[in-house]
Order: structure tokens, then C-alpha cells, then sequence
């Protein structure tokens, strides 16, 4: 696999940004380090890249990678101290009867068997902001957006699960589905969750930075 030069958002001395494609692994498996994954093909690229953040295997959307040490501490500390901003759109089953909605509870990474992140009675403090974007009552789907306010494992995912609003195509966050809701998880084929944006120092020239990634006409539910 080589990445797509149109998949490259934005990259200079310090940083390369990227729109992942759904499917791809943001980092090598442990178990199986020959799948393809995107830091392996960006080290052919340019040497060596620090990683920063994660997206999961089927999200697709902007993450960014360092290119020097110095880069890579600037970011980490950033992420550390909650001032990376992030933005989500998801497709999602079922409507709320919100258009903004805050939502804050306990999380246990690696909860159960299937290695889900779980709401807990005790554990990490996890946040979400939502936003209704729109509705189809047709397809009885939603497209909401997310802002993290914490950025812990498959979070978003787990938050949307427990609000009854599982994300399109994530069977393993979805419980209890109905034959129309799998039969749209097959129709879109992936699970619908997109990194639209990221706001961040950059961490050579110290100026705020917002890097977009285009969302997929697929996320368009008109």
C-alpha cells in the first residue's frame, strides 16, 4: 500500500497530517505486525514518524503524526493537558431528543470479555459534547456531531452506545439491533465515525493550527 498524495492534509518539517481511510490501522498490530497499518508506510516515507494520537481501524478522518523528537514531546503535552481540540461526525442508529447534549461519566477501558470500554461506577472521568446535525426518520438514523472533551479509548463509541444512538456499522458497540438496523450496517459497510477536524499549538511555529479532513459523501444522509 503507498498513501495517496490527496490524502495528505498538511505536512512540513515538524509534522505530516493524514486522511485515514476507513479500514486502516493508525499502528502496527501486536499480535499481527504484518497487516498494513499507516505508520509503517509514513517511516518508508520519511524516515521515522512519532505517533501522537490513534484513530480506530475503522474511523476515518485527520490524525497527524510528528516528525522529530521535539515535535512529538510539544504534542504529547498538548494532548496531555486537554487542549488538542477534535471534532467527530457520526452516523448513528436511532434519534435523540436533544440538539445539544453534555454528557460526562466514569469509564473503564477494557471492561468486559469483548475488551470494550464500559460505563463504570468508578474509573476515568470521560466527556463528550453532541450536537444534532440532522435526521433521517426514514432510515431512523442520525448524523450527530462529537467534540471529546477526553480522549480515552473507543469513548465516542461508548458514550454513543449507552445514549441508545449506537454508531452505524459498529457491531461491537451495538446491542440489540433490530434486522433493519444490520441491514443498514451492511448497506454503508463501515462503521460511520469520521475525524472531521483537529485544532492544535503547532508545535514549531506556535500558532494555533486547524487542519479538515473532507467528510465522505457516504456521511451525507439526505
Amino acid at each position: 500500500m503507498n498513501i495517496d498524495p490527496e490524502n495528505i492534509i498538511f505536512e512540513d518539517e515538524s509534522i505530516v497530517a493524514i486522511n485515514k481511510p476507513s479500514g486502516l490501522l493508525t499502528i502496527p498490530d501486536g499480535y499481527h505486525p504484518e497487516f498494513k497499518n499507516l505508520k509503517n508506510e509514513l517511516n518508508n516515507i520519511y524516515g521515522r514518524v512519532w505517533t501522537v494520537h490513534r484513530l480506530d481501524k475503522e474511523t476515518s478522518g485527520v490524525i497527524i503524526f510528528a516528525l522529530t523528537a521535539a515535535a512529538h514531546r510539544s504534542l504529547n503535552l498538548q494532548f496531555s493537558k486537554h487542549t488538542i481540540n477534535k471534532e467527530y461526525l457520526a452516523i448513528t442508529h436511532n434519534y435523540p431528543h436533544w440538539e445539544i447534549f453534555e454528557f460526562e461519566a466514569f469509564v473503564t477501558i477494557n471492561g468486559d470479555r469483548k475488551h470494550r470500554t464500559i460505563i463504570s461506577n468508578t474509573g476515568k472521568v470521560s466527556k463528550s459534547s453532541f450536537i444534532l446535525k440532522n435526521i433521517n426518520h426514514a432510515k431512523n438514523i442520525s448524523a450527530i456531531k462529537i467534540c471529546p472533551g477526553t480522549g480515552y479509548t473507543h469513548q465516542i463509541r461508548c458514550h454513543l452506545s449507552h445514549l441508545g444512538l449506537p454508531i452505524v456499522g459498529d457491531t461491537l458497540y451495538s446491542k440489540h439491533i433490530s434486522e433493519h438496523q444490520k441491514s443498514l450496517n451492511k448497506y454503508y459497510g463501515r462503521m460511520m465515525l469520521h475525524a472531521n477536524s483537529i485544532e492544535f499549538i503547532h508545535p514549531l511555529l506556535n500558532e494555533i493550527l486547524v487542519l479538515k479532513a473532507p467528510t465522505p459523501i457516504l456521511f451525507d444522509i439526505n
